[in-house]
């Protein structure tokens, strides 16, 4: 460092010393004054200069006029009488003082705003740039707002260095900048960041950042392209990179709960690899097999959004209403999530790295009773009320309670044994960066998590590599592609089978028999009723799926003209699954003696091998064109098409009988019981597209979108389908009666409608099928018969979308929201109807049925800055009423009902009113069936009869949830940023029952609060009936809303507190940033719901036993380098 620094004074010394050499001597001449292209490089500087035949000291002159550059030499310098001539009219200053150079032998010393002449040596260079102010100079400044308050903390960062600092206190900040010279960056959370040119004298700067107010001028990833937020006149809702990342979910579906209006995610597990979320736009659009899920894209092409790492996604696109999904047309029906990956940024390169290590935990789970004889003393209450012998001798009930050995004679506690704490971490790097022409980003994630309940796991690895290329003006090239790995492990019983073994195992034995044989238990004695002892089901084998996922991308963009731009794009997305079935006996053995019981029945005995391959090819190719016409109406068009086709096989072997339990391929297995299996099916789907918007002024807004789709899965007469929408915004803000109001940011009404279809009404439901049979003529003889009707006049299935919605921006974003309306009508839902069993097939797929949902969705957020501490709130309030508009007829089972007026799947049960107290009450009420008892529940005599039956039955609303919401708060203070993020559903009612909450199933415990509640003829309980078995009719025998349970809930979703280190501390260790933090995801949930986790999927009978979702606790770190 210290020779350079004098290596750097010395030649200032020589190059200052020529100068004044030059000055003093007879005949020096000196040109012009003082240049306003110091700050500039002669490469930078360019001239309209063209001479001809013009004396060299004249050229001088004429340059020096035109740049005001000084030019310094003694007489004898140069030649008076040689003439040069500049034919290139357009060079830049360093070209023509090489030609001087050239023609006249000089060589050209540049410092500052003189320049210097003299004869040039041999080999010397023909320029040299130097400046007498080269070396470190102080920069110092002070940093404020718009409003004139100082910004403590901001960063000021040397573009293109890791040397930087940050203000104190009073904003102010002093740093050292090389040559006094360069460009500083200075940016602060919550404000646009500026790029300051230092250059001269100029060494004390004030320097003002403006609030970011990004969200009127942030641009929308929408179908095919993309647009300014303030424009848009669909409803479409975003979610950005830094949210995404605050939580360390391993689904990226999960992430997206609670942070979009209309989106409603459900997670029903926390199982590794496996965690249940289902996602539904605006309700459910359709219950036929077409399916409810949104279409997912990324980057363009259909995908998954499992396979994704979060910390490789740049935004998130919602499209809800029909004007922003149409284009999709046959796929947009319930709504479209747009993807978008992560690139490279030109100027840069950086290397990413992020790593977060959890604690994992369940959330809640019951309480079952754990103590052995109160155990005994309930089942055998319970026994008694059904009329049966007691299962347990008061002698056995006396020793557990007196006992002090409990390895013989336990209190065990099968949830706390089986389920617990869990380990997972994840780790993120990307290389990324590039030039103005080429960027890219290099990506590998992994994650490593393992089950709170044993035998569970799930590693997934991520390779991505994105790749963006401007060849020249016209042409763009690109590709993207990505690899994923994924590697499932679960026992043999999974999700809710694998935790209502759980659940049915009682207090009164551990996982081994008690006499050091290490044999497992299996029931207390015989007689006693158990299910699968959850330990050895855990290691009697396993399931394993082995999945990868490749998806490549290749893309080209041509601009024909400034105003026209072609593009194309293919795609492969090749999935490859490979899933193996272990499982093999493992002996259980009475707990009470250790004699032996059964082998473990196991269901799936062997070894079962199956092979998945799919493999979707996407082409599309576009158009697109911008014109402003005049300065205020500005128009856009799309026309494309595209192609897709899907094919997907699997291939599935089993075999029983292996000579050991290790042997874990098919090969070494006995023929004998062997099965195979296999099948395969494709589809095709071509279609053309196009959009037009226009923009006057920013305040008037026009747009439509059409599709025109067909699919090889419809009959050929009706497989085509054009799905239109048109919308159409006014920005009222943007008036002149309301420009003046400088505190209205934006105020826009935009109102759309559209139509759109679903093409997922399975494969071919139009075709007559023959089955492969036998006939009994003389001998069996192999035939074909026909199993169904068909209807050839199917159709797709559409939907209809009206929105109408008011976006709104006040006083520079502190406050902000929106509000839409829709109404949503799916009609020519597809079914199976039924006809009578005479007819010898089945009934046919027919477009009939027709559903509405409708609802409003709310967001409001707001920021402000209070001294050194900033924040921004945001809540969001979505309500969907869904309604069946049209069955064939009315459908009833014994939990639920469809008829026209209600919601889909609605509960239809019967009324529960209360628990029996007496003899009396009973005989005086309405006659109830199974002869019920003191302590039984009592049920509502909804239609006057007197009795209590079928007809009694009544819809009892919570089908679906009133209305869901999340929010959350931000703060910033110095370098500390803090978030807590909520999330909840309101007004939906689950009926749950079996293990765990209904006493005895399986033999599975009564829960802690049951049995210290229970009604006895000492504690007349009015909220529990009296302990009973599963199946005691009084209870058990009519489906009640005694097991419909609160589902509503609260939820703090996700917590944070990070640390962000100073720049001057950063730069020292070669870091450009260094955060470190602490994060809880799921940390407290407030409910009625009486189970292990509220959060339920679907409707009618569920069971009460599920995996539980799951507690992270997270300390992680990001780097950037």
């Amino acid at each position: 460092m210290k020779r350079t620094l004098l290596n750097q004074i010395r030649q200032l010394v020589r190059l200052s010393a020529l100068g004044i050499l030059i000055l003093l001597l007879p005949g020096s001449r000196i040109m012009a004054a003082t240049s306003p292209y110091q700050s500039k490089s002669l490469e930078e500087i360019y001239l309209n200069l063209s001479l001809k035949n013009v004396r060299l000291e004249d050229a001088l002159n004429i340059i020096s006029e035109r740049t005001q550059f000084s030019f310094a030499y003694n007489g004898e310098t140069l030649d008076k009488n040689q003439l040069v001539t500049i034919s290139d009219k357009n060079l830049s200053l360093a070209s023509l003082l090489r030609i001087l150079s050239k023609d006249a032998n000089l060589q050209f010393l540049r410092v500052n705003s003189q320049i210097y002449v003299r004869k040039k040596k041999l080999f010397e260079a023909s320029i040299i740039e130097k400046s007498l102010s080269d070396g470190p100079v102080t920069i110092q400044g002070t940093v404020k707002d718009q409003t004139g308050a100082v910004l403590p903390g901001a960063n000021i960062l040397i573009k293109g260095k890791t040397q930087g600092t940050v203000t104190d206190g009073d904003g102010k900040f002093q740093l050292q900048l090389e040559g006094g010279k360069g460009t500083l960056v200075v940016s602060s959370i919550g404000y646009v960041s500026e790029e300051v040119v230092v250059s001269g004298n100029r060494t004390v700067l004030a320097i003002v950042l403006n609030t970011d107010i990004k969200s009127l001028e942030e641009i929308v990833v929408v179908g095919y392209g993309e647009q300014k937020k303030v424009n848009l006149t669909g409803s479409v809702a975003t979610v950005a990179a830094d949210e995404l990342v605050k939580r360390s979910t391993a689904n990226v579906e999960n992430l997206l709960q609670g942070k979009v209006t209309g989106l409603q995610v459900v997670q029903n597990s926390g199982q590794p690899g496996d965690d249940g979320a289902i996602m539904t736009i605006r309700g459910l659009g359709t219950f036929s097999d077409a399916g409810a899920a949104p279409l997912v894209l990324v980057d363009g092409v259909v995908g998954n959004l499992t396979n994704l790492n979060a910390d490789n996604i740049e935004s998130i696109s919602v499209l809800k209403d029909a004007a922003s999904a149409s284009i999709y047309g046959a796929r947009g029906a319930n709504g479209v999530i747009l993807v978008t990956t992560k690139k490279g940024k030109a100027g840069s390169f950086n290397v990413d790295y992020r790593a977060d290590f959890q604690l994992h935990q369940p959330t809640r789970m019951p309480k079952l009773v754990t103590n052995s004889a109160d155990f005994m003393t309930y089942f055998n209450a319970a026994r008694a009320r059904s009329g049966q012998a007691p299962l347990y001798t008061q002698t056995e009930i006396d020793t557990y309670r007196n006992a002090t050995d409990r390895t013989k004679y336990p209190n065990f506690d099968w949830i706390d044994f089986i389920v617990g704490n869990a380990s997972a971490q994840q780790h993120y790097l990307s290389v990324n960066g590039g030039s103005e022409k080429t960027t890219y980003n290099f990506s590998t994630g992994y994650l490593n998590q393992n089950g709170i309940a044993g035998g569970h796991s799930y590693k997934r690895y991520n390779f991505n590599l994105n790749v963006d290329s401007k060849v020249n003006r016209i042409l763009r090239v690109g590709a993207n592609i990505g690899l994923v790995k994924k590697d499932i492990m679960e026992p043999p019983y999974t999700d809710s089978d694998y935790m209502l073994l759980v659940y049915s195992m009682n207090p009164t034995n551990g996982p081994y028999v008690p006499d050091g044989s290490g044999h497992y238990s299996g029931a207390y004695r015989q007689g006693v009723p158990s299910n699968r002892n959850p330990l050895a089901v855990i290691n009697s084998g396993s399931v394993r799926y082995e999945k990868y996922n490749l998806t490549a991308q290749s893309y080209v963009d041509i601009n024909i003209t400034p105003d026209l731009t072609w593009g194309v794009k293919g795609a492969v997305n090749y999935s490859d699954d490979f899933t193996k079935v272990h499982e093999h006996p493992v002996d259980a053995y009475y707990f009470s003696d250790g004699t032996y019981q059964n082998n473990g029945n196991p269901t799936r005995l062997g070894i079962t091998d199956r092979f998945d391959q799919s493999i979707l090819t996407t082409l599309y190719s576009t158009f697109n064109y911008k014109k402003t016409f005049g300065k205020d109406h500005f128009v856009t068009g799309l026309l494309g098409y595209n192609q897709e086709s899907f094919k997907n096989r699997y291939l599935q072997g089993a075999r029983q009988k292996f000579p050991t339990d290790d042997l874990m391929e098919l090969n070494a297995g006995s023929t004998d019981n062997q099965s195979t299996a296999g099948t395969s099916y494709e589809w095709a789907i071509q279609s053309l597209f196009g959009r037009f918007t226009y923009d006057y002024k920013e305040r008037y807004l026009l747009e439509t979108n059409f599709r025109y789709d067909g699919t090889s899965r419809i009959q050929q007469d009706n497989r085509w389908g054009f799905f239109p929408s048109l919308s159409a915004g006014w920005r009222v803000s943007n008036e002149e009666f309301l420009k003046s109001q400088s505190w209205i940011d934006n105020l826009k009404l935009r109102a759309s409608w559209g139509q759109l279809g679903n093409q997922n009404i399975g494969n071919y439901p139009y075709q007559d099928i023959l089955s492969v049979t036998t006939y009994p003529f003389d001998v069996l003889q192999q035939g074909v018969v026909q199993t169904r009707l068909t209807d050839k006049n199917l159709r797709w299935e559409t939907t209809t979308i009206t929105d109408i919605g008011l976006d709104f921006s006040f006083k520079k974003r502190i406050f902000s929201g929106s509000i839409d309306w829709y109404n949503k009508i799916t009609d020519g839902i597809i079914y199976a109807i039924e006809v009578p069993g005479s007819v010898g097939l089945t009934g046919p797929t027919v477009n009939y049925a027709k559903m509405q949902n409708q609802g409003i969705e709310l967001n409001l957020s707001h920021s402000n800055k209070i001294g050194e501490l900033r924040y921004d709130i945001n809540a969001n309030f979505s309500k969907n009423a869904n309604k069946v508009l049209k069955v064939k007829a009315p459908f009833y089972d014994n939990n639920n009902t469809i008829q026209e007026g209600l919601p889909w799947m609605s509960n239809y049960l019967i009324e529960w009113a209360g628990i029996f107290q007496s003899q009396e009450e009973i005989d005086k009420g309405p006659a109830h069936p199974y002869n019920p008892k003191p302590g039984d529940l009592k049920f509502k005599d909804q239609n006057g009869d007197n009795k209590i039956d079928g007809n009694d039955r009544v819809v009892v609303p919570g089908a679906y949830p009133k209305f869901y919401y999340g929010g959350g708060v931000n703060a910033f203070w110095k370098n500390f940023d803090f978030s807590i993020f909520f999330q909840g559903v309101y007004g939906n009612n689950t009926y749950v029952d079996r293990w765990g909450i209904d006493p005895f199933t399986q033999g599975s415990a009564p829960t802690l609060e049951f049995a210290q509640n229970a009604w006895t003829p000492e504690n007349k309980s009015t909220t529990h009936p009296a302990m009973y078995l599963n199946g005691y009719g009084p209870d058990n025998g009519l489906r009640s809303t005694y097991f419909l349970m609160d589902a509503s809930y609260l939820r703090i979703k996700n917590l944070v507190l990070g640390y962000s280190f100073p720049k001057t501390i950063t730069s020292k260790i070669r870091m450009k940033d260094l955060r470190i933090y602490l994060s809880s995801d799921n940390l407290a949930t407030f409910t009625k719901y009486p189970g292990a986790d509220p959060e339920r999927t679907g409707t009618g009978r569920q069971r009460f036993a599920t995996y539980p979702q799951v507690r992270m606790f997270t300390a992680g770190l990001k780097v950037k380098f």
